[in-house]
């Protein structure tokens, strides 16, 4: 027993004594399994002691548990312990990602026999290498390659939890897995795995299978119940989301504790409260996020980081002056008077030592405790006893580092001092340095108080970000976090504007106030977004009126019409307004909200949110507003891309089917636009540009003179609203940049930092650099020449000449500065006149401050100089706008010389390098061009983009040899035979490497295709190859069969293989290319996209199709007469057929030319061609041949085609099955299950093979209908989308297509099968809204590679219940 106890004592959240007694008495001990998805270094498990039972999943986020033994395979070899440790992870985590449920699985807790049911007994590991290995490499050789990265970021790595026991020889481990299967990595997707087999041999896996979750086990699924795994992840795809929303819900009531703090915040700035922190060590990224603490004035400074002068907080306040913990304390124990007396200024306490201190260096913690803590106990209890009065003041500690001792103290002395008053905060940002923080203070202050005063997990830049918001606006903590309506649960997925913001100002005319007032005004007048603040003081007459521009009154009358409309056909209705930058469309979009705020409920969408999340809160802003009158929300949506908007329309109007009253929602976007001019003109949007209506003019000079005469403002202070009044006329911008730019100092450095951001700003979008870069950049003379009582803000305004911008930037929480408008930069690099090459160069010189100063953010904007391109066509349009620049006005060996530069400079970035080496080529320098191409590969191995610039590489230097005359000997075309197999070897990598890409690059097939196709083109030239009675029959026979030339034996030898190949993987290539056009390119528009490879095509097969007899006569004289088939095949693609996007543009001769080729022939290929001819010339409307067989025919063809078909491979077979088999009034009821069968077959077996292919930028993209249901009998029902025109289908020929009726259940939509035999499942096509519940809808029926989906779905009156429709079908 007394050993026990000696064991137990070891361990965190050990067993007591009483357990260890109840040990000895009962025989086992219950323990809980170690934290899930967390690191403990001092967790550990007690040999014999019992985890609860294995379980199934509970409600997803509690972790289900698997127990494995794994005592016989630890005594096996290595290889075998690999194999059997992964199968079992494997296995179970792909069961709990199919399930959606975090789950642990653990190795050497037995499972059964002659112990107890989750007894631990552990695992001996000599290499726990070995298991960390095993998860990585089998993650790769069992699921799927384009699901890596799902598995590896859900199957978590192994973690080694010790064992305490009677071991004597080696140490023993609980193995443990943790599976995170989040909703964000793996919605939509099953997965299937093949799990390696150790009766085969150590290459082999078993075949492919599913693993789901059932009760405690992990069971494959059966084969028949695959069919039914999409619903089924569907279903649990909902519940995790709610799951994972409740747990986020279900954690500390974060938003409650923001409010106490503004609230002491807001006394703090009223000099109602003093303020004391108390902070550890930090990092550098933290010193970006504490903003707010330069807002504050705090009485002291407890600080106990040892690098707080180098790299800590202080560092931020390097004119404040410090003190050491040992010079605050007098020899009879009172506080010295320099600290005591001096209560306007900040007394900053180092409290263990300096690591640059001569005479108070850091202490270890058991020195510390010796010699300072005393020190810091005295200190902490005349504070609070003898400086300041209780309830004056409150204590900040902030922790950004792993709790220690010396701050545990600090806490003691204050919260004895302060007898325990809730005056303390602790703003804690990791979760695991908050439970250290908590045991170190469990002695004196429980959990649950504790968790009372922290503020713990809210991201530090948000917090940042929240507390500046407060300190610059005086909003009130009601309005910021509004308890009684608790639109703090909206956060951050949406900002409502409340009906009363900023109403609860005070004393608007004093001095300060006033002061305040002036800032606000000309942060806005000087070109910063527009604020609540400036609208409340214009709107009570603090200030100026803000103008409202003529949009204002055109968007106002739009949403007073949506508003008072009795009725709308639309849920959720768009207004958009696009502007150019510094306009002042953001100005218009808020305006409106704020004078809709009292009408409407009005908010601000945080467009980095999920969509999913948006549509949430919105929708519970919605139906919070229990007003009776259901009006509309407004949102306001800035700067998103189309896409985003349209899919949040959609899930918000879906969410809002049944709801009475229409609009619900009204989404008025704001975007920023380059172009003056408007591209459409549709009735709910407006263009905002530079240039000023009538009405507009006089408002803005008017303006612009009550600014300079009342408030005394010059005009280069507000220079952005001056040139918005000028309508930025391009003299007057010139001469203001121009006078601006002499009256800074020319040699303060300033001019260069003006130059760069210059740079950055005009060349890439939304580009800034930090507030500290700044400082670095012009090697601290801010901080030396002023004293740091003044603002940066006024400080860059002093020393640019109001040129540079200072600003929040919430996305990344840091301050920034900027020029104040893009079109200023663009002059200010015309003014100064440096070469552009030169300013560039100088940038990348302080490659040092860009390496380890800067935000990440930073050095992103800086590489995009060089590797954001625009345009896809022309040579020069192949670079970013700074290296077109500089080739057209300077020369290109300037623009070669920058691009190495970047390469030095960013030697880790491979696209940077990539970029380099596509300007080398270009330049036709292939040999530095191929050098740093391999660059680019070793740091970014198997990238589709950078293997495609390789071989457009040796393709462009092929294109560039000088080849010698065809008469030469063989061995004179060996370099361009190499080129060409470089680059499609090159092109190949490209493919593959796509494969497992989120992207589907299709670059490296059509870079093949050509360069091969070139290659064939080549060789036809040659006399060995050249043409005999119109057929080049040797090179037919030299690619096609074994036969070499003997002038070539030696000569090629190195080539033969991969010639030989060259028609094979033409082939495919091309069958790749088509495959994709099938699912997502319109066929309407497939010759012109595609024209280069149609040409290619053409050319390709004209080598190998036969126009007359001769041909033929031909090949039977060379024994060829088994490559008939192919070439004929070959002659069909001649002919413009073989692929089933170009077989329904086809005329009518052609098609029966295929027919006629094709008739009787056995192989797959032929018998393709032959039924979509068929169906071709009977849907055709312009055909006046007669059908040449029976449907009935043509349902016996495709049934052969599609038992020949791979399911792997081709969706064509199956597609042809849907046609010939939907059904119709005059169906045959004898076969009606049969069809029946034969239709669902086909539709499952699409699904399945797009779901296959599918990736994720696919999964946006909405697969194209190459047929629509029209108002004909039989195949002539089909109408080809060729023959509908451009626009929707349904808008173009509303007589041409039919209705058709379905049902929904829940999220699925259904029809009748054949004869109501049963229901057929149809996709939802993209925009396309389903009511929520069960109800009869119509739709226009498009048939895809994916299945049927319906488009422009609409309700229908209900006639009986859906659910009746349901069982009798």
């Amino acid at each position: 027993m007394d050993k026990d106890l000696e064991q137990a004592a070891h361990l965190n959240r050990a067993e007591t004594a009483s357990i260890v007694l109840k040990k000895k008495l009962t025989g086992s001990i219950q323990c809980n399994p170690h934290p899930f998805d967390k690191e403990d270094a001092g967790f550990k498990y007690i040999k014999g002691n019992v985890l609860p039972p294995e379980t199934g999943s509970k409600n997803l986020i509690i972790p289900c548990h698997e127990f494995k033994s794994f005592h016989f395979a630890a005594e096996r070899d290595e290889f075998e312990q690999e194999v059997k440790f992964a199968k079992d992870v494997i296995k179970f985590g792909a069961a709990c990602m199919n399930c959606r449920t975090n789950g642990t699985i653990h190795f050497g807790v037995e499972d059964g026999g002659e112990y107890r049911h989750g007894e631990i007994v552990g695992v001996p590991v000599c290499n726990k290498g070995l298991f960390v290995h095993a998860r990585d490499l089998y993650i790769k050789k069992c699921f799927m390659k384009k699901y890596h990265a799902h598995a590896e970021h859900s199957i978590r790595p192994p973690r080694f939890v010790e064992v305490f026991g009677d071991h004597v020889e080696q140490q023993h481990f609980v193995i443990e897995v943790d599976i995170v299967p989040s909703l964000s990595v793996v919605k939509k997707t099953f997965y299937t795995v093949k799990l390696p087999d150790l009766d085969k041999s150590k290459r082999n896996h078993g075949k492919r299978s599913i693993y789901k979750r059932e009760g405690a086990s992990s069971i494959r699924v059966p084969q028949g119940q695959i069919k039914e795994m999409t619903e089924f992840v569907r279903d649990r795809d909902f519940e995790r989301e709610k799951a994972e929303r409740d747990e986020e819900l279900s954690k500390d009531d974060v938003y409650r504790k923001l409010s106490e703090l503004f609230t002491s915040i807001k006394k703090h700035i009223n000099n109602e409260v003093k303020y004391i922190l108390v902070t550890d060590s930090c990092r550098k990224e933290d010193l970006e996020n504490l903003g707010f603490l330069l807002g504050m004035k705090f009485f002291c400074v407890l600080d106990f980081d040892p690098n707080s002068k180098m790299q800590g907080l202080y560092s931020l306040y390097p004119n404040t002056s410090p003190y050491f913990l040992e010079d605050c304390i007098t020899e009879r124990g009172s506080l010295a008077d320099v600290i005591k007396d001096s209560c306007h200024q900040t007394k900053w306490i180092f409290c263990n030592g300096q690591t640059d201190s001569d005479d108070y260096k850091p202490h270890d913690p058991k020195t510390w405790m010796e010699n300072r803590r005393q020190h810091l106990i005295n200190i902490v209890s005349l504070i609070c006893n003898a400086v300041l009065p209780p309830g004056t003041f409150e204590v900040l500690f902030l922790l950004l580092s792993p709790a220690n001792q010396l701050q545990a103290e600090a806490f003691h002395g204050f919260y004895a001092g302060m007898n325990g008053r809730n005056n303390i905060k602790c703003i804690v940002e990791d979760r695991e340095n908050y439970n250290s923080w908590a045991s170190l203070l469990q002695t004196m202050c429980d959990r649950d108080t504790l968790n009372n005063l922290s503020i713990v997990g809210t991201k530090l830049s948000h917090l940042d970000s929240m507390i500046q918001t407060v300190q610059s606006s005086r909003l009130s903590v009601r309005q910021l976090l509004d308890e009684g309506t608790n639109y703090e649960d909206l956060l951050p997925c949406i900002e409502v504007l409340r009906s009363d913001e900023c109403s609860c100002i005070n004393d608007a005319n004093d001095e300060e106030w006033q002061e305040e007032i002036r800032e606000q005004e000309m942060h806005f007048y000087r070109g910063g977004k527009v604020s609540w603040m400036n609208f409340w003081l214009a709107e009570n007459r603090h200030c100026g009126e803000i103008i409202k521009r003529d949009a204002y009154e055109t968007v106002n009358e739009c949403l007073n019409q949506v508003v008072e409309r009795a009725s709308s056909k639309e849920q959720v209705v768009t207004v958009t307004i696009s502007h150019q930058p510094g306009s002042g469309g953001s100005t218009v979009a808020r305006h409106i909200l704020w004078d809709f705020r009292k009408r409407l409920r009005c908010a601000i969408v945080n467009t980095s949110q999920p969509i999913e999340s948006i549509c949430d809160k919105a929708i519970k802003l919605l139906n919070n507003e229990g007003n009776g009158e259901n009006l509309p929300v407004l949102l306001l949506v800035e700067d998103w891309d189309e896409e985003s908007t349209e899919e949040l329309k959609i899930q918000l109007a879906r969410a809002v089917t049944d709801y009475p009253s229409k609009p619900n929602f009204i989404l008025l976007c704001c975007m920023r636009s380059t172009e003056s001019k408007m591209s459409a003109s549709a009735s709910d949007s407006l263009h905002l540009t530079y240039q000023l209506s009538k009405r507009e003019k006089p408002l803005f000079n008017w303006k612009l003179n009550d600014l300079k005469e009342k408030s005394k403002y010059k005009e280069n202070s507000i220079l952005t609203f001056v040139l918005m009044t000028k309508e930025f006329d391009l003299n007057y911008l010139q001469k203001a940049v121009k006078e601006l730019l002499e009256r800074i100092d020319q040699t303060s450095g300033i001019l260069d930092l003006i130059e760069c951001i210059s740079l950055l700003n005009h060349y890439v979008a939304g580009s800034y650099i930090t507030v500290s870069e700044c400082e670095e950049f012009i090697n601290r003379r801010i901080q030396t020449e002023y004293p740091t009582c003044v603002p940066i803000v006024a400080v860059l305004r002093e020393i640019s000449g109001c040129l540079l911008s200072h600003y929040y930037e919430p996305s990344a929480g840091i301050q920034c500065v900027r020029m104040i408008h893009c079109k200023v930069a663009e002059q200010v690099l015309e003014q100064m006149k440096g070469p552009q090459s030169q300013t560039v160069t100088h940038l990348l010189h302080r490659n040092e401050f860009f390496k380890y100063y800067s935000s990440a953010q930073v050095v992103k904007f800086v590489k995009q100089l060089f590797i954001k391109r625009k345009g896809n066509t022309g040579r020069v349009k192949m670079f970013s706008p700074l290296i077109k620049h500089i080739c057209e006005h300077e020369n290109e060996n300037k623009a070669e010389g920058v691009l190495e530069k970047a390469c030095k400079c960013f030697d880790k970035d491979a696209f940077v390098a990539q970029q380099f080496a596509r300007f080398l080529y270009l330049q036709k320098k292939f040999e530095k061009a191929e050098t740093w191409v391999k660059i680019a590969d070793s740091l970014q191995p198997s990238n589709s983009y950078i293997l495609h610039t390789q071989g457009q590489i040796y393709k462009n230097w092929l294109y560039d040899l000088r080849l010698p005359d065809r008469q030469q000997p063989p061995q004179e075309f060996s370099k361009a035979i190499k080129l060409a197999l470089k680059a499609i070897d090159a092109f190949q990598s490209s493919q593959e490497a796509s494969k497992s890409e989120s992207d589907w690059n299709n670059a490296g097939y059509f870079g093949e295709v050509v360069v091969a196709c070139y290659l064939v083109q080549f060789m036809s030239s040659l006399d060995i190859f050249k043409s005999i009675n119109g057929c080049h029959i040797n090179l037919i026979k030299y690619l096609l069969t074994g036969w070499i030339p003997e002038q070539i034996t030696i000569a090629w030898a190195e080539f033969h293989v991969e010639l030989k190949g060259l028609h094979g993987n033409i082939c495919k290539a091309m069958e790749s290319i088509y495959e994709h056009v099938a699912y997502f390119q319109p066929d309407r528009h497939i010759e012109k996209t595609f024209e280069n490879l149609s040409k290619c095509e053409k050319q390709f097969s004209y080598f190998f199709c036969f126009f007359s007899g001769s041909r033929e006569e031909t090949l039977k004289q060379e024994n060829m007469e088994l490559l008939m088939p192919m070439l004929k095949c070959h002659k069909v693609y001649h002919l413009g057929g073989g692929r089933f996007t170009k077989m329904f543009s086809l005329t009518c001769d052609n098609l029966i030319k295929i027919i006629e080729l094709c008739k009787g022939c056995l192989n797959e290929n032929d018998l393709q061609n032959y039924i979509l001819s068929q169906i071709a010339l009977a849907i055709d409307p312009n055909n006046s041949f007669e059908v040449m067989i029976s449907k009935k025919e043509l349902c016996e063809y495709s049934d052969c085609l599609c038992a020949m078909s791979d399911l792997g491979m081709s969706p064509i077979p199956h597609f042809i099955q849907v046609l010939l088999y939907w059904p119709e009034a005059e169906s045959d009821n004898g076969s009606v299950k049969e069809n029946n069968r034969c239709l669902i077959d086909a539709l499952n077996t699409l699904n399945v093979l797009y779901m296959t292919m599918l990736k994720d930028d696919q999964a946006k993209k909405p697969t194209r209908p190459h047929f629509f249901l029209g108002t004909g009998n039989g195949l002539q029902r089909f109408i080809h989308n060729t023959n509908l025109g451009d626009g929707n289908p349904w808008e173009v020929n509303p007589n041409n297509l039919q209705r058709f009726e379905g049902w929904t259940e829940g999220d699925e939509l259904y029809v009748r099968g054949h004869a109501g035999e049963s229901k057929v499942s149809i996709h939802r096509g993209p925009k396309c809204l389903m009511p929520p519940w069960n109800r009869r809808v119509s739709f226009y029926l498009g048939f895809t590679m994916r299945g049927c989906v319906a488009y422009d779905i609409q309700n229908e009156p209900e006639v009986g219940d859906v659910q009746s429709v349901d069982q009798s079908a």
